[in-house]
């Protein structure tokens, strides 16, 4: 600031006063005389401009004066609060707090430009924030080892849920660290997570573990049975008290994968007894019977066996049509029995309701043995054509009838040469079921959980095999050959257990694709032009008949009726669709008009079937 200077009191004591009055001058002092007398009116007014001139700059002064003092106060109190900042900001810097130092730093900077320390220091902490935030390959892989070897520990201590976040957290800092043994970790903690979820009933947080370990290992095949055995007893859990039918048809799956998974045991036995009871309740002994029966076969207990035969009596008693009486018959074994001629059953009303032979199962609660048989539609009269037999096939030609063979010595796939009345064994295993033949009658396809993990497989085989295994081609069950022959259709799902339905393949196993949109949709029959494809769906609480047109997707619901309608299977002609159902108290074939959906009673076909959902229907022409 400028200074400013002023006289001292004694400099001011030694200036000589102007005078008032100039001396006289010489030769004039007469004239000055003469104007002494006059009065000095411009001097005073001279004088009086002066005063107000210096007083004007006094004030001035003073002012300037005050500016430069306030402005070197200011300046004073902003190189302070400069220094402050700059104190704190090293304090940050040093207690690695680099975004606060820098932060400080720019603030000491802005109340004072000239502090080039702080400058210097700013650089420095920004540096430092930089490196923090976007750590060296040397301070990454510091940090990758630091959590290996905690994912480490954690693993071998049994921490499983404290290793798979450690080692989450590593892969998310770089996947190719020890990628290996990270995923084996990774992999095994999932999975046994997963095992422990399952005992502990969170069946949601099972199968997200579940579903991890896929992704590491697409391939896991224990993982994926896992995931199998949720979506089977989920689903189960899901149908109890609305239907039991849907709910028994999981459990049994569930049951023949898995019989100690979780309470499927007890499950599957109490839901047998519920459904035996609703249908006694309704006074449907013959079928309580078989469900009692069925439930006594898992848990023999001597209240079932006591229900089952209470069940059974009361049947006989009140039986309205009995069971077919065949009027030509052979075993279901290599050598035919002798033919028995016997009359047509009564109540049928075969006659007048379409054209050809269908082949059905009837089921006999008392000797509780499966037997198939064949009901001419013109003539209205049953035919016993295999004991201990069910799922019957016709082949494209009628010459030949593919079943499934029940016939202890003989179980598996049979094939009944209608013309020599002769049978050919052609797989050698119980689970074997639902044959269905190809146009060119060289295979038959046909689904099985023959192998130990239990799992439903689609396979196909020469019709003159014997005893063989099949060629796998799909996972899946129910299947159907389409009648050009090129493609499967079948029930199953995708790769990872999801989006159940009806599924269709091409011919060797290749090209999935889903064809319906429920879950329980199954029992797939092709239509004869190959277009569409009838089905059963418990999707409206009950088993009621569906298609599906495999060109627009559009999905159509042909039956409606509290009762169950199962085992769908299209006329040759392609205008009408027979099935079973219990919709009058007992079992029967029915046959559907497509266009007007107007339903006719073929004939009874027996006592209650302990698995109606598997039944399988076959229609061919004369």
């Amino acid at each position: 600031m400028p200074k400013i200077f002023r006289k001292s009191d004694s400099e001011q004591e030694n200036l000589i006063p102007v005078p008032p009055v100039l001396p006289p001058v010489e030769g004039l002092e007469q004239d000055r005389e003469n104007d002494q007398n006059q009065p000095r009116v411009w001097l005073w007014t001279l004088l009086a401009a002066l005063a107000v001139l210096l007083l004007i700059g006094y004030v001035v002064a003073l002012g300037v004066l005050g500016f430069y003092d306030g402005l070197r106060d200011r300046a004073l109190v902003g190189q302070q609060q400069a220094q402050e900042h700059y104190a704190t900001a090293v304090e940050n810097l040093e207690a690695g707090e680099y975004e606060l130092a820098v932060a400080g730093f720019e603030q000491a900077l802005r109340l004072n430009s000239d502090l080039q320390e702080a400058r210097i220091q700013l650089e420095a902490a920004k540096e430092l924030a930089q490196a923090a935030a976007t750590p060296t390959s040397e301070t990454r892989l510091d940090a990758v080892t630091l959590l290996y070897r905690q994912g480490v520990a954690h693993y071998e201590n049994g921490n499983l849920a404290s290793a798979v976040a450690v080692l989450e957290e590593l892969k998310g800092l770089d996947t190719e660290f020890q990628q290996e043994n990270v995923n084996v970790m990774l992999s095994t903690s999932h999975y046994q997570l997963g095992l422990r979820a399952v005992d502990d009933g969170r069946l949601d947080g099972a199968e997200e573990h579940f579903q991890a370990v896929l992704v590491l290992e697409p391939g896991h095949a224990d993982a994926q049975e896992q995931l199998d055995l949720i979506h089977l007893y989920t689903a189960a859990m899901n149908y109890w008290d609305r239907d039991w039918a849907a709910t028994i048809q999981s459990l049994k799956g569930l049951y023949a994968l898995a019989p100690d998974y979780k309470d499927v045991q007890g499950r599957l036995v109490e839901a047998y007894q519920n459904q035996a009871q609703a249908y006694a309740d309704e006074g449907d002994w013959c079928q309580a019977a078989g469900s009692f029966a069925a439930a006594a076969e898992i848990s023999p207990s001597s209240v079932l066996v006591s229900s089952c035969n209470d069940a059974t009596a009361r049947c006989q008693a009140t039986a309205e049509a009995p069971t077919p009486a065949p009027t030509t018959m052979v075993t279901a074994g290599p050598t035919p029995m002798t033919s028995v001629a016997t009359p047509t059953p009564a109540g049928s009303s075969a006659a007048g309701t379409g054209q050809g032979r269908i082949a059905f199962t009837s089921y006999d609660v008392v000797r509780q043995r499966y037997d198939v048989y064949v009901v001419d539609l013109r003539q209205g009269n049953a035919t016993l054509l295999l004991e201990n037999a069910s799922q019957p096939s016709f082949a494209p030609t009628g010459n030949a009838l593919a079943f499934r063979n029940l016939d202890p010595s003989h179980l598996g796939l049979g094939v009944l040469d209608l013309k020599a009345n002769s049978v050919q064994e052609v797989t050698a295993h119980s689970e074997d079921s639902t044959p269905s033949w190809s146009s060119n009658l060289e295979q038959l396809v046909f689904s099985s959980n023959k192998h130990g993990d239990r799992r439903w497989r689609v396979y196909a085989i020469s019709p003159k095999a014997v005893r063989g295994e099949g060629e796998e081609w799909a996972y899946g069950q129910m299947a159907s050959w389409s009648p050009d022959g090129t493609r499967i259709a079948y029930h199953g799902c995708d790769e990872r257990g999801d989006n159940c339905g009806i599924w269709v393949i091409k011919a060797g196993g290749f090209g999935p694709s889903r064809a319906s949109s429920h879950a329980s949709d199954t029992s797939p029959s092709w239509s004869p032009d190959g277009k569409q494809l009838a089905f059963i769906s418990s999707r409206a609480g009950n088993w009621e008949i569906y298609s599906v047109d495999l060109t627009t997707g559009q999905e159509v619901r042909l039956s409606d009726h509290p009762a169950a309608d199962v085992a769908p299977i299209w006329s040759p002609n392609g205008r009408q669709i027979a099935f079973l159902s219990n919709r009058e108290g007992a079992w029967a074939l029915y046959v559907l008009d497509v266009r007007s959906r107007s339903v006719s009673k073929v004939i009874a076909t027996g006592d209650a079937y302990p698995d109606p959902v598997s039944e399988r229907l076959s229609w061919v022409t004369p």
